[in-house]
């Protein structure tokens, strides 16, 4: 199945992130379905404005669906990991030297009740500290396991449950350094990419039945569930799994599991291109202090060009894939080329 092309389409240097700066953004796309973005206010405002020109949610037009990114949400979480992890460390290391001194005193004949006492209690404040950074980072993968495709059992996830592992998840992510992350987990649109899925899987196969073997064939292709979840109880099921899983399919059963397992690979739950791109302006702007509109269309037009080494995309540019029809798709050789009157260059 031939892979989606992550085109960079749009790359402008703007005097503000206002709302109305992205409505303009945003207007020309009038079959926009869904957006990814970090919980920016000027992006959700400038969706609102273009759905609202758009006509979206009215005479039969879909709204625009949004998302939040899980990869800001990562950051936010490994960032208020690190005071823990520090303290946790730092507490671990004075117990190790308080215990050193008892070693040290009981080793040359010395009374070690004085240094005893300082380092049960160090002892003590370390398996504390450690044992706080143990909740916060399994409360943390318990949210961050909700945020995914499939449970850890192999089945789809769906709002419902993934709302449940999220709520009794942040009761343990306390304190300020989690604000941002508990924000993030408890916005109702982190899950939206959830609600896209189980909207496609319904309009590609209604089927209920079918849909959801179509499914479990792909989860116990896919799917790598941790050695402790339950993926089967009793060779009754083993065998069935055996049989979803490598079992000949029929003309119909294969196009819908084609179609599901297309939605499945398509489902994009966080704007990685986006940040690698920013990644690499940024490393631009910091050498050179100063990002003309000039400068971003060639890294724009290069990115495009760009014919990835591996993965799914492997020989094949972003303008390939989508199937742009340009004299030449090496970014040198469409540089050196001079458009002739007829031909309209997407650059």
């Amino acid at each position: 199945m031939e892979p989606i092309s992550l085109a960079l389409l749009v790359c402008q240097r703007s005097a503000d992130r206002s709302g109305a700066t992205w409505a303009a953004v945003f207007k020309p796309w009038v079959d926009l379905r869904l957006v990814l973005s970090d919980a920016a206010k000027g992006i959700a405002a400038g969706l609102d404005g273009a759905a609202l020109v758009q006509g979206r949610g009215r005479n039969g037009r879909p709204p625009i669906g949004h998302s939040l990114d899980v990869f800001h949400t990562n950051q936010h979480a490994n960032c208020a990991l690190r005071r823990p992890w520090r303290i946790a460390i730092s507490a671990a290391e004075a117990a190790a030297v308080a215990a050193g001194k008892v070693a040290d005193a009981k080793r040359v004949g010395r009374d070690a009740r004085a240094v005893a006492a300082p380092a049960r209690v160090a002892r003590e404040h370390a398996e504390a500290c450690l044992a706080d950074l143990e909740r916060q980072h399994v409360a943390w993968q318990r949210a961050r396991a909700a945020l995914a495709l499939f449970r850890p059992d192999g089945t789809l996830n769906d709002r419902e449950y993934a709302e449940g592992e999220i709520q009794a998840a942040v009761v343990e992510l306390t304190g300020p350094d989690w604000q941002k992350t508990r924000n993030a987990l408890t916005d109702r649109r982190a899950l939206t990419f959830l609600d896209d899925l189980h909207e496609r899987l319904r309009t590609a196969v209604p089927d209920d039945a079918l849909r959801a073997a179509c499914v479990r064939r792909w989860s116990l292709r896919h799917h790598r569930s941790p050695a402790h979840a339950p993926t089967t109880d009793g060779a009754l099921d083993a065998v069935l799994d055996e049989v979803i899983r490598n079992g000949p399919l029929n003309a119909v059963e294969q196009a819908a599991y084609d179609q599901v397992r297309h939605i499945i690979r398509t489902t994009v739950r966080a704007s990685s291109a986006v940040e690698g791109i920013n990644s690499v302006l940024r490393m631009h702007q910091g050498r050179h202090r100063k990002m003309t509109q000039g400068m971003l269309d060639l890294k724009r037009l290069y990115w495009n060009c760009r014919r990835p080494m591996s993965g799914r995309r492997k020989g094949k540019s972003p303008y390939e894939l989508l199937g742009v029809a340009l004299p030449s798709t090496d970014f040198w050789n469409l540089l050196a080329h001079s458009p002739q009157p007829t031909e309209t260059l997407s650059n």
